[in-house]
């Protein structure tokens, strides 16, 4: 069947609609989007293209992580994990009026390397949050063996340490099982800067500084370190 000049026309522009082509025949021109400082795209005019460059900015390297609260030279949460709190496990702290130690309480602990304390962290941490389903660490500051202070459990959170007594309740935790070795020396020197900065901080009298056989049936801290905390009391160290 033959088509005439005209139907053969109608027949070509009817593909043109219909069909799924990947090129335009036209281009309509817009306002170029803005780039960042106000420098507009490229322009395309036939095969020419005309940019004007942003101004180079220098990459700037992360940041180290700081503590901005808590005990000097304390090393931040960040420094051994990157997990976070499970939020709707952990309740506001509402205010410190109280402080309380304990010891790990686990194997004995005899290194002093980072790697090895940062994995013991991270350890307690999944036992907290994953076998006993709390939100978090338990305690809000932990002591390892080399005397190195850290971050736990954000001190804006209630803690879980002493069963039914965390709010309020800052936990302060010493890495080892003190019913089998001693602390070290470095650790009983950390935590009595530790605990003098938390009573100034919060304004906490001594008389409000537990061990955690003192608020509950335990034999935490262990019966190496009971003593030396009943020590620090009395002498005045932490007045």
């Amino acid at each position: 069947m033959k088509l005439t000049r005209r139907e053969l026309l109608l027949t070509s522009l009817g593909l043109l609609v219909t069909g799924c082509t990947q090129t335009p025949t036209s281009l309509n021109r817009r306002p170029g989007t803005p780039w960042p400082n106000g420098v507009s795209q490229p322009i395309r005019t036939g095969t020419d293209t005309r940019t004007v460059a942003a101004p180079r900015t220098p990459i700037q390297p992360a940041p180290t992580p700081i503590a901005t609260a808590g005990p000097p030279g304390m090393r931040p949460r960040s420094w051994w994990t990157r997990s976070g709190p499970i939020r709707s496990k952990v309740n506001p702290m509402m205010g410190v009026n109280r402080i309380t130690i304990h010891h790990e309480g686990h194997t004995p602990v005899w290194f002093t390397d980072e790697a090895s304390t940062r994995a013991r962290m991270e350890q307690v941490r999944n036992i907290h949050t994953r076998d006993r389903r709390w939100g978090d660490i338990g305690y809000h500051y932990v002591i390892d063996r080399a005397g190195r202070v850290i971050e736990g459990r954000s001190v804006a959170y209630q803690g879980a340490h002493v069963s039914n007594q965390n709010p309020h309740n800052v936990g302060v935790m010493l890495l080892g099982n003190f019913e089998k070795q001693s602390p070290s020396q470095a650790q009983l020197t950390s935590l009595q800067s530790t605990l003098r900065h938390l009573m100034a901080k919060y304004r906490v009298p001594v008389k409000r500084v537990y061990t955690h056989r003192e608020l509950g049936p335990t034999i935490c801290p262990g019966r190496n370190l009971q003593p030396r905390i009943a020590s620090l009391r009395s002498s005045g160290a932490l007045a």
